[in-house]
């Protein structure tokens, strides 16, 4: 099947083998979860929730909201220097889409798909989409290893707990595969991929995606989307101290069973590269679980207020989303490949 007819059904792709696996998997492990989650005062996790303050949750939705349109921009921008020129409109409902189907369906199939909405909405290649979308995802790795390092040490004084010098490691190994992922593509996976006894119709895409990723990870084309890429994390990281203060859990300089910036800045930043964990949607089950260990484990904050913060930033987040997405789903005409690019 050529890039030309290629196609993309939800419906299908829910069908699929693969998708129903990850459906089920993401059950058992709430299922799990809720389970594990029995053991604490349940209870006070509601009544916490539900004195959250407005104020502070409208300012997380309104990060959350900010944080949607500052990436379509960004993409925007590393479509401008692999030579594609699209509307802010266009970019940001393309993006907004993608993410949509990120979140109601596993194995980030959404990043796929906005490489199709692109090319279906008359973009020149389906590559040259992958492409950038690769881009920004290794950007967005190396961002978030670097600065969860760094929030890590300015949290705890430099006098780093093992818990915390591990995920360290871990954080400085991620930003060395994004670093090492550009430098493959700009050069030796580039070359190998034309000598590929690949067919056409999988060569050709594949060609393109390389280009657009030697294109788009020069130093000039970093540059001019880093701007983006730390404002992006810091409205992260301002949506988690938002929804902690609408709970009353955030302190400038906190104490027991509170957590201050570098605290949210270090959970925030850990729960985005949970969340790319692509074996269940949004890495639902995944990001709860490993957000509420550090918090409880590392910055001593009790396990039902934890929970309540964990959960009441994850529907600020997804939830939002996935309403949200859904509407856009049912209304935008470049599901339908009748949108305008300009």
């Amino acid at each position: 099947m050529s890039e030309r007819r290629a196609s993309f059904s939800i419906r299908e792709r829910i069908r699929r083998p693969s998708t129903i696996a990850g459906f089920l998997f993401t059950a058992v492990l709430l299922a799990g979860l809720w389970n594990a989650a029995s053991a604490f005062d349940l209870e006070e996790v509601a009544a916490l929730i539900g004195s959250a303050s407005s104020i502070g949750l409208a300012v997380g939705l309104a990060a959350t909201l900010a944080t949607l349109l500052l990436r379509g921009l960004r993409w925007r921008e590393l479509l401008r220097v692999v030579n594609l020129t699209i509307s802010r409109r266009a970019a940001i409902e393309i993006l907004a889409l993608s993410f949509w189907v990120n979140v109601v369906l596993p194995a980030k199939i959404g990043d796929l798909y906005r490489a199709w909405l692109l090319k279906q909405n008359g973009g020149p290649s389906f590559g040259r989409g992958v492409g950038t979308v690769v881009l920004e995802r290794a950007l967005d790795l190396i961002a978030v290893a670097l600065l969860g390092a760094l929030s890590g040490y300015v949290a705890f004084g430099g006098e780093l707990p093992g818990a915390v010098v591990l995920l360290t490691v871990v954080a400085l190994a991620l930003a060395l595969v994004g670093i090492l992922v550009l430098l493959i593509a700009r050069g030796p996976a580039s070359r190998l991929s034309k000598r590929l006894p690949l067919p056409r119709r999988a060569a050709e895409p594949l060609e393109r995606a390389f280009d657009a990723l030697r294109e788009g990870s020069t130093r000039g084309g970093i540059l001019r989307v880093l701007p983006h890429t730390c404002v992006i994390w810091g409205l992260q990281a301002l949506r988690l101290g938002a929804i902690a203060a609408a709970l009353g859990l955030y302190q400038m300089d906190p104490g027991a069973g509170f957590i201050g910036p570098s605290a949210v800045l270090f959970t925030a930043l850990t729960s985005a590269v949970l969340s790319t964990v692509p074996f269940t949607p949004a890495g639902l089950g995944i990001v709860e679980a490993g957000s509420v260990g550090i918090l409880v484990a590392i910055f001593n904050m009790p396990p039902e207020s934890a929970i309540a913060l964990m959960l009441l930033d994850r529907l600020t987040d997804i939830g939002s989303l996935m309403v949200g997405g859904a509407l856009l789903f049912a209304l935008s005409p470049f599901r339908r490949g009748a949108g305008s690019l300009r």
